[in-house]
């Protein structure tokens, strides 16, 4: 798209996609009759046909952008699939959470056989900004005795004309299994966090000495940390000292060096985590100028693990780790901030439960019987399914993931682009047979699948 429609489009704003796919209908019809011809002055019949031409090509050129998330939630866009149905979007009576702080409420929920789209809304308090670039420091989204960790996407949409700045539109898309009820499915969100710009702050801190005289890796069973490999390793035990660290209120009580590894022992609020975050803080080794990140794993202890008493503790112990050499501790200093940082600005913690199961959008077959062959292997595609969601490959045979089968089919547009998505593997059928799917990163008509090809040959083309 050239920059004169994309500025067209951005003037037009909301348009009625059934009048597109009309217009869109016309200039097909009339596409054949149409032919260039030289005028040598143009009469006011002429141009009324080219403008009615432009116009018609104008609606065609829209037409063909793909839709987006608000289009799959809009109560003008019909996700049943059946033109004589009245478009229903979502039956969902959600619980809004709110505080004095922040009002999250679930607004859309639609899935297909293997994905499910939920549309939500962010509130703060009139007069407060909420930043496109923010984001929840922890995000859980959850069925009924299922978690869904890792099998989730959430991210904030572009904030529309007019939408006062407390106020934010959020998309997630998870993954499923077919006949799973989103009934009671849960999201759990913790400290609206923003991109805020900090000056570097060195630490008085010398570490060479805190490992000398205080760090003391005791045989504590709640600091035993057992590793799948059959390893274990002892992390630092807390301890007295008092390191204040800025922006937050976290402090270093203990460290110790032990295999190449520096162990920082930390008190923090449970709810202002930023110096979880590796590339808020660093090391500078005064020898050489060079810049030491601490190690992306942390790990967390509530204070009652090793006092009883402090059950009720609104701070948490944090270990952090550095790869370094010991003979550098003595020339290392410690320095946080010298960037924009994600820092929590409205801190607690929110929960919101659906209580129906969301409107299921009906796939379309693409093909059937599909014979393929992959690694030498002959496999049946039973069905290939497409809807606005996503796409599902049936096979007859059970296919093993780990032969990079799944980078083995590419999805293309009309003009031969590939369309984004990325291939998963779903074995939640028979021994003998399986299902490979992607989910779109965007909604989409099945209409715009026109080409199909795995391990690069094509096996469907409209």
């Amino acid at each position: 798209m050239d920059r004169k429609t994309d500025k067209l489009v951005s003037a037009i704003g909301d348009i009625d996609t059934a009048y597109l796919e009309e217009a869109l209908d016309f200039n097909r019809a009339n596409a054949d009759r149409r032919k260039r011809t030289r005028f040598p002055k143009l009469s006011a019949a002429c141009a009324a046909v080219l403008i009615i031409l432009g116009v018609s090509v104008t609606a065609f050129a829209i037409s063909r952008i793909p839709l987006s998330w608000r289009d799959i939630f809009s109560p003008g866009q019909t996700v049943i699939g059946d033109a004589d149905e009245a478009p229903v979007i979502s039956q969902q009576q959600p619980q809004a959470a709110a505080t004095e702080e922040l009002q999250i409420k679930v607004e859309k929920v639609i899935s297909d056989e293997r994905a499910l789209y939920l549309l939500y809304s962010v509130k703060a308090n009139e007069g407060a900004v909420l930043d496109q670039t923010g984001k929840f420091a922890d995000f859980e989204l959850y069925f009924p005795g299922k978690m869904m960790s890792g099998a989730y996407v959430s991210r904030f949409l572009e904030r529309k004309a007019g939408v006062p700045k407390n106020e934010l539109e959020g998309v997630v898309y998870a993954d499923w299994q077919p006949g799973d009820s989103a009934n009671g499915l849960v999201m759990s969100l913790t400290n609206w966090r923003e991109k805020k710009p900090f000056k570097d702050v060195k630490v008085d801190f010398n570490v060479a000495e805190m490992v000398e005289n205080t760090g003391e890796n005791a045989n504590l069973p709640q600091c035993l940390d057992s590793f799948a490999n059959g390893t274990s390793l002892y992390r630092w035990q807390p301890g007295d000292a008092e390191v204040k660290l800025p922006y937050g209120g976290a402090s270093i009580c203990n460290a110790g060096w032990e295999n190449g590894v520096l162990q920082l022992v930390m008190k923090g609020s449970v709810e202002e985590n930023e110096w979880t975050a590796p590339e808020n803080w660093y090391f500078i080794d005064t020898r050489t100028g060079a810049v030491i990140y601490p190690d992306p794993s942390v790990h967390f202890s509530p204070p009652s693990a090793f006092d009883p008493d402090a059950a009720d503790a609104d701070w948490c112990y944090i270990w952090e780790f550095v790869t370094i050499d010991k003979e550098a501790l003595p020339y290392l200093e410690m320095h946080w901030g010298g960037k924009e940082i994600y820092t929590t600005v409205l801190p607690g913690k929110w929960k919101v439960t659906l209580e129906e199961t969301p409107v299921t959008i009906a796939s379309e077959v693409l093909a059937e019987n599909l014979p393929l062959t992959y690694g030498g292997e002959e496999l049946t595609a039973e069905r290939i399914e497409c809807s606005k969601l996503s796409m599902a490959v049936y096979f007859a045979d059970y296919a093993d993931s780990t032969t990079g089968i799944l980078g083995a089919f590419r999805v293309f547009d009309a003009d031969g682009k590939p369309i984004p998505c990325d291939w998963s593997f779903t074995a939640d059928q028979a021994d003998d047979s399986c299902m490979i799917w992607t989910r779109f990163d965007e909604p989409i008509e099945p209409e715009c699948i026109c080409r199909l090809t795995f391990n690069g040959e094509t096996v469907f083309e409209r």
